[in-house]
């Protein structure tokens, strides 16, 4: 950490280059869900869903970037070998193997919603201690609130064409 960075902080500089660490491990995995998941996907609104997975699968890797940045200008070296993210990261990356998008939504559903909980957890550790941190963490936090917020409408969407298609063939 820089001289200045420790100089007005009083974190556990271990304790939040670990979040940090599993973030970014967290961040890269949820890449590879996103992106596995619009190769295979199939089902109704495939084509909008790949999209939309497609968008998402973009901005974690971004996230993954801002926090490889944060690490290094915290004196850390991002996790270096891709086989150690899924040790790393306590959000778990699920396999794509029941390709029905639905299936792909609530998997994905399940990551964002634990993405949200280690980006609140880091804001509440670096609010008023590490801004730059903070500020980084809380950008990341709005953008997997909005993921959790489409994957859901989609699974929504499709429940509704069920229940509109269900009554249509009474």
């Amino acid at each position: 950490m820089g001289e200045m960075a420790q100089k007005i902080s009083n974190l556990n500089e271990k304790e939040l280059m670990e979040q940090l660490q599993i973030a970014f491990a967290e961040e890269w995995l949820a890449y590879y869900q996103y992106w596995l998941g619009a190769q295979v996907a199939v089902g109704p609104l495939r084509d909008s869903i790949e999209e939309e997975f497609m968008e998402h699968a973009g901005q974690e890797l971004k996230h993954a970037k801002w926090l490889s940045d944060r690490i290094i200008q915290l004196g850390g070296t991002p996790i270096l070998d891709p086989k150690d993210w899924e040790s790393t990261a306590q959000c778990r990356y699920a396999a794509p193997e029941k390709p029905y998008v639905m299936n792909l939504l609530e998997q994905n559903l399940v990551a964002e919603r634990c993405a949200i909980a280690r980006y609140q957890k880091i804001c509440d550790m670096t609010f008023g201690k590490d801004y730059e941190t903070f500020r980084i963490s809380e950008k990341i936090l709005k953008e997997e609130l909005e993921h959790e917020q489409e994957v859901g409408d989609f699974m929504d969407d499709i429940r509704e064409g069920v229940k509109y298609g269900d009554k249509k063939q009474d």
